[in-house]
């Protein structure tokens, strides 16, 4: 009778352990998601404000059909979802996000890439 016990709660302590280990997996794939989608959605954000720099006039304080002199505002630079880097070419804006989480690779975290041109915007996930 005691060694049926100790099975039992040896069987039922691996099952414990097993359901904590996954849901702790689930919720690192959440967070490394989340911050992945929060990242695109600030970079879709940066394009639009690039793209309205582009198509505004010079004197209206736009770039007048290039993205040359484009910037990130200071206060969209770094923020609690990631930094943001980019480097504005006449004819295209390269965006670079770096996230908070760790990425797919399991050592370093979540980036996306984004490029900003007159056909229109491209995301790239690098990690």
């Amino acid at each position: 009778m005691g060694s049926q016990q100790l099975l039992l709660i040896v069987v039922g302590l691996i099952a414990v352990a097993l359901m904590v280990y996954t849901g702790l997996t689930i919720m690192k794939s959440y967070y490394e998601t989340s911050n992945r989608d929060q990242l695109i959605s600030s970079l879709n954000n940066l394009a639009i404000l690039a793209q309205q720099y582009y198509k505004r006039p010079v004197e209206q304080g736009g770039g007048g059909g290039a993205y040359a002199r484009f910037t990130i505002p200071l206060n969209l630079r770094s923020t609690i979802v990631g930094n943001f880097n980019a480097s504005a070419r006449g004819n295209r804006v390269d965006f670079s996000a770096t996230g908070v989480e760790i990425g797919r690779n399991g050592k370093t975290v979540v980036s996306v890439t984004c490029r900003v041109d007159r056909d229109g915007v491209r995301f790239t996930i690098t990690n």
